[in-house]
């Protein structure tokens, strides 16, 4: 069940922003009036989820892998995971590995950046991106 709910997502998903996120209304993000407890509407816009990979259930926690386009809501798709099982659900890790030409695999720490600027070699740096932690 929790395969088939999974597998289900994949393809065409018409989603609505969450309320606190940074979708702009009149120029002004979304969560600015959810903290004012202004009430707005956002509008759902087709996103496309082109595969989840399921990867890991230890009875409690579930991890995948999405592979999806700009402006998909992460958290909103595992809401509606949730939901499709009946049982709820939150998300409490998230790991962006893309997004357009940068990949986590071409990375660098924030040790390695430093030791480049400090040692007057930071155009070698030219192609890569900085990975926010050391470790994953």
């Amino acid at each position: 069940m929790l395969l088939k709910a999974v597998k289900s997502l994949e393809g065409d998903f018409s989603q609505i922003p969450p309320i606190f996120s940074a979708k702009k209304i009149k120029g002004k993000p979304a969560y600015a009036y959810a903290r004012e407890k202004e009430e707005i509407t956002l509008e759902a816009k087709v996103v496309k989820i082109y595969n989840i990979d399921f990867i890991l259930f230890d009875g409690e926690n579930v991890v995948i892998k999405i592979n999806c386009s700009s402006g998909t809501y992460i958290r909103s798709v595992v809401n509606v995971i949730g939901k499709l099982l009946g049982c709820g659900a939150t998300l409490i890790s998230l790991l962006r590995t893309r997004i357009g030409p940068y990949n986590i695999s071409e990375s660098v720490t924030i040790d390695e950046f430093e030791r480049y600027v400090y040692g007057g070699n930071l155009f070698r740096l030219y192609g890569k991106s900085i990975k926010s932690v050391d470790d994953f």
